[in-house]
């Protein structure tokens, strides 16, 4: 007898051929279900359209004044994934065999029915690109499509080992097929899958609950039925973070081979598979096979051409930046117009000097077969350069990189699962909104249509899920479920559906992440063997991070390294604009009035109210100014005048030479007063105790800087906030002693490590944190 099995996946087949190799009968021919669905039909004189290309062409469809309601944008690089919505729509309702005329019996929302002719408008525009093209969509499939009797008669025998939910259009194609070759349907029902038994009821075939089934879908009749109870007994785990699952759950799989299930015979399940790369950066050993594959879209050069196409959309500094940061220069960039068209080669050309080559073989294929087939689908197309990107991108983000390293324990999302069994099954994740996966919002039917047009409803959806999760579940031998707490998070109500309680956190031990030696290797301290401190031109600060930390000079000077540019507001750097500006317009203020009203008129044009963050900015101020009003106004009326702000000067000290901004400079009859204004504390700028350890030296430096040109001279700090106090800074005659000592020491320099500063504190504010290991991230 000639037998055709059919499977839902791929593995599930390999499963069944290592079953059958242990027989000493024939193999019969087994295939996956979606490859049987496309042989048991024809398509007449149609081909089937590519992925990339239907989008263009419904683009083109939806190109009408009416289809603007949906307010779905029609520029290329965002239509690729708002369309995704509509052909969702289209294919559910081609494989339920649901009309737009049944839909608009539905009592929904008042746009309802327009909104359904302007879709139902959509399809037919859609349809006839299509034909024009001698082309056809899945949509259109359960209209078009006629039995290849050939192929369903070429089997006595077809066996569909059925999962989850078949559609009305597949369970009818189903029995055509067996009109002409004997069709065995299994299927094993649990508390979940009554969607799919409600089917079956309405062609006469009667489940029995919780059990296995095999179903002559010829003569609609249940040959076989038997009770599987089939309760589950897993273990729960809870932990409090969620990497902590990645140590739960080998221990898990650690104790399962303990226990004498072989380790081919576990599977590790991720609800959400973005979560492989944690595990995979802790599988030090190659002990996980995953199933699923590497993503090509988390290398390095798929993010180079995504930062580009954001770049191109909206191009702005961070976006700059963040290409720089890939070696990109701005000068690459001025080569590379968006707006530019082009055909598919002279593209791929344009992209050449990226550099973007691969060096793993696989990866290499990959991207080569995907470029092929991007040629053969556009070969005369002309685009312009962001849209043939984002077409680019839409290929690449479909690779997959196989994992070859050969390990043991086989990872996996659940829908992979499909059609196979495993001895031991651990399931991490198992919280609420994650078991079982919200599924994607419709766009455009709300459950009460699809109620009502029996469309399956994200109930069913997540019964499906929960389906597989049982089935799963129930074939084990042993099962941990393992599930977070941290952030609030609840464990999912899936549990007690199972029968499952949740379990109290537990604390796991770190050793199977952490416990292993460190990879990395600590270089050596840099060594500056040629330095000459009077070739450089010195200021306060150049002067505070030398005497702070060695490594810090090295990577600012020697190196030249820029630190990130900081996007969030620098309220210090702003105070210090602000109270310049307000002593341009003026050199001294009489009236506390006056001076408020300056500031506030000031900080309006200087801080527009563009965000709530800055109108909240300028409020807090309002209050905060009001003590600095008061004594400004006190030191004015005592005589004081303001005479410079933001000055520079430069001079000589001990042989080098200096720099220096200074924020004011005030003057009375017979002196003159220099000011620093301070946001902060000013415990350390005037440090009077230990003396030995000050690193700051600004005011001592200002009053060398200005001897010259003011005879007598006092240096005040001014608190800007807090009591707005005018601090005089003392102790300037014992750090001037230092201030030489230091000079001289710098000027026999002539090489010197660079060292990590031991006093931590230092540290806190570094931008080379990171570079030296420190700070909060270790």
């Amino acid at each position: 007898m000639k037998t055709l099995q059919v499977y839902p996946t791929s593995r599930a087949i390999r499963a069944a051929q290592l079953q059958w190799k242990q027989s000493d009968t024939l193999v019969p021919t087994m295939m996956r279900i979606d490859e049987f669905e496309q042989r048991a039909v024809t398509l007449g004189d149609r081909a089937l359209i590519d992925p990339l290309q239907r989008v263009l062409l419904m683009r083109e469809a939806a190109n009408f004044e009416a289809f603007r309601v949906f307010k779905v944008d029609r520029v290329l690089v965002k239509f690729l994934s708002s369309s995704e919505g509509l052909f969702r729509f289209f294919e559910e309702l081609a494989l339920e065999e649901v009309d737009f005329a049944s839909l608009s019996e539905a009592d929904a929302y008042a746009e309802f029915g327009e909104h359904l002719m302007i879709l139902e408008e959509l399809k037919s525009r859609y349809r006839d690109l299509l034909e024009a093209q001698g082309l056809t969509d899945r949509m259109f499939v359960p209209e078009i499509a006629k039995l290849h009797e050939g192929f369903a008669a070429q089997y006595e025998r077809i066996e569909i080992f059925l999962e989850g939910l078949l559609s009305r259009y597949e369970l009818e194609l189903f029995v055509q097929i067996s009109g002409h070759s004997s069709v065995i349907l299994h299927y094993t029902t649990s508390p979940f899958s009554a969607k799919m038994e409600s089917r079956l009821a309405g062609m006469g075939i009667t489940l029995s609950p919780q059990s296995r089934n095999m179903i002559d879908l010829s003569r609609k009749k249940v040959l076989e039925s038997t009770p599987n109870p089939a309760a589950t007994k897993s273990s729960v785990i809870a932990v409090s973070e969620r990497m902590e699952q990645i140590s739960a759950a080998l221990m898990a799989v650690d104790e399962m081979v303990g226990s004498g299930i072989v380790p081919e015979r576990i599977a590790l399940i991720l609800p959400d598979e973005g979560f492989k790369e944690a595990f995979r950066l802790y599988d030090s050993l190659n002990n996980l096979n995953f199933a699923m594959g590497f993503d090509y879209a988390n290398g390095r050069n798929y993010k180079i051409l995504h930062a580009l196409l954001q770049h191109w959309r909206r191009p702005d500094i961070r976006t700059q930046e963040r290409l720089e940061r890939y070696g990109l220069s701005e000068e690459l960039m001025n080569t590379l117009s968006p707006s530019d068209k082009r055909d598919v080669e002279r593209f791929f050309v344009m992209l050449e000097p990226l550099g973007l080559t691969e060096n793993d073989p696989l990866r290499i294929a990959r991207v080569a077969e995907a470029r092929e087939e991007l040629a053969r689908l556009f070969p005369h197309e002309a685009l312009r350069m962001s849209e043939w990107l984002a077409l680019w991108l839409q290929m690449l983000d479909t690779i997959r990189i196989d994992d070859l390293r050969g390990g043991l324990i086989t990872m996996m999302g659940v829908l992979e699962t499909r059609g196979v069994s495993y001895d031991g099954v651990v399931i991490v994740d198992f919280n609420d909104g994650i078991v079982p996966a919200s599924t994607a919002k419709d766009q455009f039917l709300n459950s009460q249509v699809r109620t009502f047009a029996d469309l399956p409803t994200r109930s069913d959806r997540e019964a499906l899920q929960k389906h597989y999760y049982h089935r799963l579940l129930s074939q084990a031998q042993a099962s941990v479920i393992i599930y977070t707490t941290g952030d609030n998070r609840l464990p999912s109500k899936f549990l007690y559906e199972l029968g499952l309680e949740s379990a109290e956190p537990q604390s796991v031990p770190y050793g199977l992440l952490y416990d292993h030696p460190s990879r990395i290797i600590e270089p050596p301290d840099p060594v500056v063997e040629h330095f000459d401190a009077t070739a450089q031109t010195w200021s306060a600060s150049r002067l505070q991070v030398w005497l702070g930390c060695k490594r810090r000079y090295y990577y600012r000077y020697i190196r030249g390294i820029q630190a990130k540019a900081d996007e969030t507001f620098n309220e210090g750097a702003f105070l210090h604009t602000l109270l310049e500006h307000l002593y341009v317009q003026a050199d001294h203020y009489d009236t506390p009035e006056v001076l408020r009203n300056t500031l506030h008129e000031l900080m309006g044009k200087l801080l527009p109210d563009e965000t709530a963050a800055n109108a909240y900015r300028k409020i807090i101020w309002s209050k905060k100014f009001e003590p600095f009003i008061v004594q400004q106004i006190r030191h004015f009326r005592a005589g004081w005048r303001v005479v410079e702000r933001e000055k520079d000067f430069a001079a000589s000290l001990g042989g080098l030479r200096f720099k220096g901004r200074i924020d004011r400079i005030d003057q009375d009859a017979t002196h003159t007063l220099v000011i620093d204004y301070k946001s902060g504390s000013i415990r350390e700028a005037n440090r009077s105790k230990n003396l030995e350890v000050a690193t700051d030296f600004q005011m001592n430096i200002y009053r060398h800087l200005l001897a010259a040109h003011y005879p007598t001279v006092s240096l005040a700090f001014q608190k800007v906030f807090d009591d707005a106090a005018l601090v005089e800074a003392v102790a300037l005659d014992e750090k001037d002693a230092l201030l030489d000592e230091h000079i001289v020491a710098l000027k026999q320099t002539r090489s010197f490590v660079a060292k990590k500063t031991e006093k931590l504190s230092e540290c806190t504010y570094c931008e080379f944190t990171l570079m030296c290991g420190r700070g909060e991230y270790v």
